[in-house]
């Protein structure tokens, strides 16, 4: 077995085999390429991951590279055509194959789900497929994750409907979000009983095949399958082999396994129109809207949501064995995809570098503002560029331009005339969606084409972001002949035009990769920053900063990274939520409390909510803090004490640590607060068993 110091990747062995009529990377592109190596092999250590493969694919240039260890014990080595689980990348190709028998005319996609599937039961509402391929559907997700995330025996597709058939809906069809598994079984089925073939097949011959995806398979225990790297997870720090979990119950919606390559091959194929209409590829590429007119941000087997300001379709993708995601940029002909064979790693975080790295352009832009007054002016500057960018990038044409005019009217009177910056917020937050007329769409697309329109180049927004494109929308407008273009109330173009100085002045500093130590960091930052009402948002990096101090034992430093994200961002509830949890891992029970109570003040659905702390917990058990994650749970439930979940994620706790008595009362506080939440029947189990044994 390799030893842990050549795992670090210091000596780890790299692979590259790019696809037969691929091109290579230009000089300049295969340097930065090169010390791209450097910052994985760190990431990688520092996350503890056994191996990993990455590639992207632009025009006709494809990278593809394996990184560490596809099998620990025998010292095997990753490569560009290891064969990992694809996990939920699964979905967007049975998204493609119904929509391929939808332009042949077999499939509505507004008919119930038993005209294909009879054996499903009726529901007091019709399910159908257009809503099953968005998560709209009213179809639940695992309910007992104890007994349906851990399936040991093989299933066939009428076995795995059966699994969850009988569930109720969790809301009427059309009404809710809610990401399902299931939901795209129900599709597998419909591919089957439609076509008579068995999902794999179907897809072999209709989907994988046309795109050259050789390598793309359903998952088979017993199979000998090339290339198969083994699964791991972390218990505590200890990196241990994965369970072993038959996967067949999810075929459609996460039963696969395939390469790098052969991701890359389905994001280019898809969007090269190779096996299906560009009026098919629309509707994938389109958000789903709830009745109440919210956009879901996914479409048809595709997250669609603008990052950047970059029109970007994604999916993820966990599973026992594996991590995945894929990224496609349909105006760049950029695909990035990746794949670890550790579960739960954060792989978004390698595809994100290694776009800045193919594009040189940063991922995300986040200015962080040093008055609470100017805050909203930000959230609002940051959406008309998201959207608006995005909608140019993506169509070429601004959104209902002619009504640009009424649009601006309307965030002047609802949002920059508010008293009440809660309301001014709401507003905000809603007047993206189709429910709220789509008003920052329309106004934000029609700042970007007013831009274009006199000259400026909108891809150089991805160095200045929403502060540089909205303060040039307000120069632009203001030299302008009165009434030729909207404007913005007269106190948000001042504050903005302040904000865009200061970013101009501090929006260049970068993350000092080589600080020795976090006082020398805490000089460099704040001695840049100082004064400054916007500067960049290092809370990520600070994040991983105090993650690996954690790694190596050395809590001091962990937590003075907490205290330098407060003093750097004192508004921010990331920041204090950081510095409540690493006091909370310290011992400092007291502090943190008051620090993650600040947290939630500042945000109530962000870093201090119930599902973030319950997540946090889970982090620090994760890394051997199991007494820590416990009492940040405790910390937890005092500032969230009608939520289930928390009761049943300490519940869990006490059993880890042998602490019967304890679990049971948890778990029946649980029950009381709410009989029905969705792990009940497993709290109930364990109530049951801890009883009978003790």
């Amino acid at each position: 077995m390799p030893s842990w110091k050549k795992y670090g990747f210091t000596a780890a062995l790299f692979f590259f085999f790019p696809q037969a009529q691929a091109a290579a990377p230009d000089t300049a592109l295969a340097a930065r390429l090169a010390a791209f190596d450097g910052w994985v092999g760190s990431r990688m250590a520092m996350e503890r991951m056994p191996g990993m493969t990455i590639g992207f694919t632009r025009g006709d240039v494809e990278w593809v590279k394996g990184y560490g260890y596809a099998d620990l014990e025998n010292g095997v080595p990753m490569t560009a055509v290891s064969s990992y689980r694809l996990a939920s990348v699964t979905k967007p190709m049975t998204a493609a194959a119904i929509l391929q028998l939808v332009e042949q005319g077999k499939v509505d996609l507004d008919a119930p789900v038993q005209t294909y599937v009879p054996y499903f039961p009726v529901k007091p509402f019709p399910v159908t497929v257009r809503l099953l391929l968005g998560h709209l559907a009213g179809i639940d997700a695992y309910r007992d994750r104890k007994l349906e995330q851990h399936f040991k025996e093989h299933k066939t597709t009428r076995e795995s409907i059966a699994v969850f058939e009988h569930f109720d809906l969790i809301a009427e069809p059309g009404t809710r979000y809610r990401y399902t598994s299931y939901g795209y079984n129900l599709l597998g089925a419909v591919i089957e009983n439609v076509s008579g073939e068995r999902y794999g097949d179907y897809m072999q011959r209709h989907v994988w095949g046309p795109l050259g995806m050789a390598a793309t398979i359903m998952d088979d225990p017993a199979a000998v399958i090339a290339h198969r790297v083994r699964g791991y997870g972390l218990v505590g720090k200890e990196v241990k082999n994965s369970e072993f979990v038959d996967v067949s119950s999810r075929f459609s919606a996460g039963g696969t396994r395939s390469t790098v390559p052969d991701m890359l091959a389905f994001g280019k194929g898809i969007l090269g129109g190779k096996v299906l209409s560009p009026a098919s590829l629309a509707l994938m590429q389109e958000s789903m809207v709830t009745r109440a007119g919210r956009l879901s941000d996914y479409g048809m087997g595709w997250e669609v949501y603008p990052t950047g300001g970059r029109y970007v379709m994604s999916h993820s993708g966990q599973q026992p064995e594996t991590a995945t995601y894929l990224f496609s940029f349909p105006s760049r002909q950029l695909t990035i995809a990746v794949a670890s064979n550790l579960e739960r790693v954060n792989t978004a975080a390698f595809a994100e570098r290694l776009f800045e790295v193919v594009t040189g352009e940063p991922w995300q832009l986040k200015p962080y503002i040093a008055q609470a007054n100017a805050q909203p002016y930000a959230q609002l500057a940051r959406v008309l560029f998201e959207e608006g960018r995005a909608q140019l990038e993506k169509t070429g044409q601004p959104y209902a331009s002619e009504a640009a005019t009424q649009a601006f009217e309307q965030i002047n009177r609802q949002a920059l005339k508010q008293d009440d910056a809660k309301a001014a917020s709401l507003f905000i937050a809603a007047g993206r969606h189709p429910a709220g007329g789509r008003v920052l769409l329309t106004a934000g697309s029609s700042m970007a084409a007013r831009l274009r329109q006199a000259g400026f180049d909108l891809d150089q927004y991805a160095h200045g972001g929403p502060l540089a494109f909205v303060r040039d929308y307000i120069v632009l407008s203001q030299a302008a002949p009165a009434g030729s273009m909207p404007r913005f109330e007269l106190s948000f173009e001042q504050a903005m035009l302040k904000l865009g100085a200061s970013w101009d002045r501090t929006g260049a500093v970068a993350w000092p990769e080589q600080a020795s130590s976090v006082a020398q960091l805490s000089q460099q930052l704040e001695t840049a920053f100082r004064g400054q009402l916007a500067y960049p948002d290092f809370m990520t990096e600070i994040n991983e900063l105090a993650q690996a101090s954690s790694g190596r034992g050395d809590s001091a430093e962990a937590l003075a990274a907490g205290g330098l994200a407060v003093a750097l961002y004192p508004l921010s509830d990331r920041a204090q939520a950081l510095h409540g949890i690493l006091l909370m891992r310290a011992g400092d029970s007291v502090a943190s409390m008051a620090a993650l109570r600040l947290a939630l003040a500042r945000d109530p659905q962000g870093a201090a909510s119930a599902t973030a702390l319950n997540n946090a917990a889970y982090r620090l058990k994760a890394g051997g803090a199991v007494a820590a994650g416990t009492a940040l749970l405790q910390a937890a439930i005092q500032l969230h004490p009608r939520d289930a979940n928390l009761h049943d994620t300490l519940g869990s706790f006490y059993v880890e640590q042998r602490l019967p008595a304890q679990a049971v009362q948890a778990y029946r506080q649980a029950l009381r607060l709410d009989p029905d939440y969705p792990g009940a029947d497993g709290a109930r189990e364990v109530i049951s068993r801890l009883a009978e044994t003790h």
